[in-house]
């Protein structure tokens, strides 16, 4: 019989947790700056490709921020479960304006060059890596255990319908009113939301409860070095067999998907789709529209497969999808297999990043989540050489490739029982 991985309890309404303040004021800042952030998401590999007209040249640029957010991210997990991850998000989100401040003057003053593009890209992936471990760890502080489910759903709702309208909008503005009006946008909305999470109230320092005595055993001295954080993180997720397995099988799928899907669509767009950036946007939108209908899919359906089960079967129609971006000939049917490909990354990431909440104590969630982050961000940027590679061969290459050996992963990761009995 299948089991559930979401309780009955935990469906409430979703706009329950609007009425706690502190979620109220992440909530609007995040999402306001993650509207400025897809006219950013849309501009630089345009201008990247504008530039150098070279897959390889996207994908390196892609690498240049995927590398170090990777790196950066075990230790960002780390800080903030010592000190605070509204301290993290404060730091790091103000940095981030500073960061394309700049680039929109360069920009501006029409001196950009490809060097430029790597060095913005290490910044944002450095500040990323600090940044994203924070936000996915914050939440549980912010409202009740039983109103996690919601406040997931909630927040992952509103990211895919603002990715499902930003990138169109960012595609049309780029077209009209230039790259740079798309950075100058992207800073004003950091600056707000640096302004909401100054108004948050909480406890800035370190947690301190304990659970259970493998947890407790971390906490026994308050001066953690660095290091010892980090391999007390790596060792919880390597002895705790569930979370081990869905983070393993996470590496494995992301690395042939993330990029492929990234440099593809660009690809496709400047290559046989009309339109240009205008197409970037519209796929992107896509993207971002079948995410909003998958956030939505947890709290609609009565009964939800074990979490194993839903993994591999949702993996499976992606990498079909994938594959099927090597010959569909205009973006229409493009965007719609890119929605559903957006619609099963939207369902999964609502319920994984929940199952990791509601499983991990306080003291370890900054570092739970950083793996959970980690497993996507830190394979990304041989995902993106890969893509690269390829997507300079051919774009039928990139996707047939990828998208099969995608599928056949699936299948074979089907047949071990450990897998599938993941709950």
């Amino acid at each position: 019989m299948k089991k559930s991985t979401i309780s009955a309890q935990d469906k409430i309404p979703i706009w329950q947790p609007l009425k706690v303040r502190n979620f109220l004021l992440l909530y609007i800042g995040e999402s306001i700056s993650l509207l400025g952030d897809q006219f950013y998401l849309v501009a630089l590999p345009w201008l990247t490709i504008q530039l150098t007209n070279s897959g390889v040249s996207l994908g390196t640029v892609l690498m240049a921020a995927a590398i170090p957010r990777a790196v950066l991210m075990l230790i960002g997990g780390v800080l903030s479960d010592r000190f605070s991850p509204l301290l993290i998000m404060l730091v790091s989100n103000a940095l981030r304006a500073l960061l394309v401040i700049l680039l929109t003057a360069i920009v501006s003053f029409r001196v950009t060059q490809l060097w430029h593009l790597y060095l913005f890209a290490i910044g944002f992936g450095i500040l990323d890596g600090f940044f994203i471990p924070a936000a996915k760890s914050i939440i549980p502080s912010l409202v009740k255990k039983e109103q996690l489910i919601a406040s997931n759903t909630l927040s992952q709702g509103t990211s895919q319908l603002i990715l499902m309208m930003g990138p169109a909008l960012g595609g049309v503005l780029i077209a009209t009113g230039g790259i740079e009006t798309a950075f100058v946008i992207d800073a004003a909305t950091f600056i707000f939301t640096t302004v909401t999470l100054l108004l948050i109230k909480v406890n800035l320092k370190s947690n301190t409860s304990t659970t259970d005595n493998f947890n407790s055993s971390i906490k026994t001295s308050k001066i953690l070095n660095l290091i010892t954080g980090i391999r007390d993180g790596l060792h919880y997720g390597w002895h705790h067999q569930a979370l081990r397995v869905v983070l393993l099988v996470l590496v494995m799928l992301n690395f042939l998907f993330v990029g492929p899907l990234q440099v593809g669509i660009t690809s496709l767009a400047h290559t046989r789709f009309p339109g240009g950036a205008v197409a970037l946007g519209i796929m992107n939108s896509a993207w971002g529209g079948g995410g909003l209908l998958g956030t939505l899919m947890p709290q609609v359906i009565p009964h939800l497969p074990r979490l194993g089960i839903l993994m591999l079967s949702l993996a499976s129609i992606q990498g079909f999808g994938l594959s099927l971006l090597s010959f569909i000939p205009n973006i229409v049917l493009a965007s719609v297999t890119i929605a559903i490909l957006g619609l099963c990354s939207g369902f999964f990431t609502v319920i994984g990043i929940t199952w990791m909440q509601k499983r991990t104590p306080p003291e370890m969630l900054g570092r739970v989540m950083s793996l959970g982050m980690l497993s996507s961000f830190g394979i990304a940027p041989f995902s993106y050489a890969l893509a690269g590679l390829l997507a300079d061969l051919s774009l039928v290459v990139l996707f047939s490739a990828t998208g099969g050996i995608m599928v056949i992963m699936t299948v074979l990761l089907a047949a071990n029982p450990s897998v599938r009995r993941i709950d």
